[in-house]
């Protein structure tokens, strides 16, 4: 009777809206109260969607769960043409489990913390329509959230068929209305505005991509790949680091408030109450240097409540750092505390800051983790889209993500007219999401030309052929991916070896791992010597996630010769319990051999040694999961290793303990989810006959036929 019921009605609005087939269908989604008292705003807001070619339809009611929305949602798409949707005010919350995969970093462990912060808020519940949960229940304090763990039987990669925006206020009542009221007064007038995209500001903090300026360098030159018209004078673009000046806080507060900002791109660390821009502010001369040390001393020993701790923490440093005692003087001096905690809100922007600064880049990314953390009750992406000024829209993530991903694809959509929903649509992740209005787009004459939705397969590889834009490019081949084009992988392998754009190589790189053949395992011993660092820095990861022997001297000459490349020499250690450790060994010290450049070789091969026996202890830990003299819970906790270590030596005698009946239940049952980790590796073959074959007996139990099974469709996601 309410599908019924929901099919009526929807069919009356939408009739009463005028909808036709041709125009993009969009979705306002809206809670009964903030509609009464936001109603001329959002109605207001319909009708610049209306001029702008949308069937933009307002859908208020009182929603009781996530799946009331998404059946309106699916409902719209089905039959009214739905191109996205927003999310205003008290919108359930899906809170997804078991879906980890899905996230870029995100490895909470489900048993041991509560479910509100083990589990990932996002709305990819909603605006992916392929994807299938099973109903956990609802919080038991917040009313909004309810939990769902991913099926499966649901596809294991996401593929968004809409896009979305979410827009809760920061504040409660009157408060909360007021807010939205506000946003869409901003946002109407700034959308009257033709404004194009050339005015960008880059900040990246301390401790972001490892403080590696090999890293940082690199985005001058994506950026002017993909916004080429906004490199026209010293003030259009900018790249900020964290060391520039003691405080970068002021600088960063400044660039937000110029009028004419466009996009503000923050690549730093977290929370959702704050962005962390400087640690330890940059020191000169040996008084302030002096300063910035007994701050860190008195901060640090504030961490320990027992006294007796502290006062081993000071004998410690004395002995140390050869210090006296004056070095940690005023630790619980309130003077003392109050000035070391200004000092402290001086080095990132918290969330009382934001109403102040009044932010005008109309639109900012925030590369970091948790800034858009709506399960909280304010949330720094929510202030800034709120506050006054002429910020309209945000991205940014609701958990924390990967340093090691890429976080500007096809951004230099968005200089072309498209849309932000449209781009975040080719982009999104389990936790990443747009907070505000998903169809904001810049003036960009491009978008007009372009067929997004078209699902034609010779119109992307037509496109592909004659479009000289490396973007324009890049969307093509993401949209031939999408399309399943059968020789997509040849067309990708030479695109690699022929294009001069760092980000199109990016995204050759990135789609061919997705194929079953030996395209990407050969491509990565090429792309580790790549201009773009990033495809150098995932190429090694890459090799350990695959796990051949055959790519050991490739990764001994990053160790042995890339060095001062922070990020990619880091994953060359990364690669080393992922291969045959005694062959590593003997061809990195034989290439130290052949080596002219050290000064110090002897304490650069000690190094080696100590990390190599770091790497072997790591590894070892691993070896409990086979150990039944072990007790399960240290055997379980060795498998949940297994996710960011993929140790292709011992698949085989994983696999006995995962075909062993007499082994504990949910010993099997972690062990076949962390097996589906293995997506990459030489080893998935093996992996997925055993998975295929336990499965296939009648005596195994459903919920290790479940996991087996889901982690079989995981990695044949990576089989094409």
């Amino acid at each position: 009777m309410y599908r019924k019921l929901l099919t009526l009605f929807l069919f009356a609005t939408l009739l009463s809206a005028s909808v036709s087939g041709a125009e993009r269908g969009f979705a306002i989604i809206v809670d009964n109260d903030t509609y009464a008292a936001c109603k001329a705003e959002i109605d207001n807001y319909r009708s610049v969607l209306e001029k702008e070619g949308f069937s933009a339809v307002v859908v208020a009611r009182v929603w009781s769960d996530p799946v009331q929305v998404k059946d309106v949602l699916y409902s719209m798409y089905q039959n009214h043409n739905l191109k996205g949707a927003i999310f205003i005010g008290q919108i359930p919350v899906a809170m997804i489990r078991d879906a980890q995969h899905f996230t870029s970093a995100f490895k909470m462990d489900q048993e041991l913390f509560p479910y509100k912060s083990s589990s990932v808020p996002s709305d990819r519940f909603y605006d992916d329509f392929d994807l299938k949960f099973d109903y956990l229940g609802k919080d038991s304090v917040n009313n909004l959230f309810h939990y769902y763990s991913l099926r499966w039987d649901s596809p294991q990669k996401i593929s968004s068929d809409i896009y979305s925006g979410r827009l809760k206020p920061t504040l409660y009542g009157d408060e909360g209305y007021a807010q939205i009221r506000g946003y869409f007064n901003k946002l109407v007038a700034q959308r009257a505005k033709e404004n194009e995209l050339n005015i960008i500001t880059s900040f990246t903090g301390e401790g972001s991509f490892s403080n590696s300026l090999t890293a940082w360098k690199e985005e001058g030159h994506t950026l002017r790949e993909q916004f080429p018209k906004a490199f026209y004078d010293k003030n259009s673009v900018k790249f900020l680091l964290y060391n520039m000046y003691p405080y970068m806080k002021d600088i960063v507060i400044d660039e937000l408030r110029r009028d004419e900002m466009d996009l503000m791109i923050f690549h730093e660390h977290g929370m959702p109450h704050r962005q962390y821009l400087t640690a330890t502010p940059m020191s000169i001369g040996i008084d302030a240097y002096t300063a910035a040390a007994r701050r860190l001393f008195r901060n640090t020993l504030r961490k320990e409540e027992s006294p007796e701790e502290r006062e081993k923490m000071k004998q410690a440093w004395m002995k140390h750092y050869v210090v006296d005692s004056s070095w940690f003087a005023g630790v619980s001096d309130p003077d003392r505390i109050l000035k070391d905690s200004l000092d402290d809100i001086r080095t990132g922007i918290v969330i009382e800051d934001v109403q102040q600064i009044k932010p005008n880049a109309r639109m900012v990314i925030f590369d970091a983790c948790f800034n858009a953390d709506f399960r909280e009750e304010r949330y720094i992406a929510g202030e800034y889209v709120f506050a006054d000024g002429k910020t309209l829209v945000a991205f940014g993530n609701s958990v924390n993500v990967l340093q090691d991903k890429s976080s500007s694809d096809l951004m230099g959509l968005l200089g072309m007219g498209f849309s932000v929903g449209e781009w975040a649509l080719m982009t999104n992740i389990l936790e990443s999401h747009i907070i505000g209005d998903p169809t904001f787009s810049f003036k960009g004459e491009e978008r007009a030309k372009i067929e997004f939705y078209s699902n034609d397969t010779a119109y992307w590889l037509n496109l592909f052929k004659t479009e000289s834009n490396s973007e324009l490019k890049g969307l093509a081949l993401h949209m031939l991916f999408k399309l399943e084009y059968k020789d997509l992988p040849d067309l990708l392998v030479k695109t690699y070896d022929i294009s001069e754009s760092y980000m199109l190589r990016l995204h050759a790189y990135h789609l061919l791992q997705y194929y079953n053949t030996e395209h990407f395992g050969t491509l990565i011993k090429r792309s580790l010597y790549d201009p773009y660092e990033f495809i150098r820095r995932k190429s090694l990861y890459s090799m350990a996630r695959i796990g051949s022997d055959s790519y050991i001297p490739y990764v001994a000459s990053v160790y042995v010769n890339d060095y001062l490349d922070e990020r990619v020499f880091f994953n060359s250690m990364f690669c080393f319990d992922m291969m045959d450790m005694e062959k590593l060994s003997d061809e990195i010290k034989r290439q130290f051999a052949d080596n002219k450049s050290y000064y110090d070789k002897e304490s650069a091969l000690e190094n080696f040694d100590k990390t190599l026996a770091s790497r072997r202890s790591i590894a070892k830990m691993a070896d409990a999961v086979t150990d039944k003299s072990k007790p399960v819970n240290v055997r379980i906790s060795a498998v949940k290793m297994l996710r960011n270590n993929a140790y292709h030596t011992k698949v085989e005698s994983f696999i006995k303990v995962l075909g062993d009946k007499s082994e504990d239940l949910t010993l099997r049952v972690k062990l076949a989810e962390a097996l589906g980790w293995f997506t990459l590796s030489e080893k998935r073959e093996s992996i997925l006959s055993a998975f295929k074959k336990i499965a296939s007996e009648t005596d195994t139990d459903k919920a290790l036929k479940d996991e087996l099974l889901k982690s079989i469709n995981r990695i044949e996601v990576y089989m094409r």
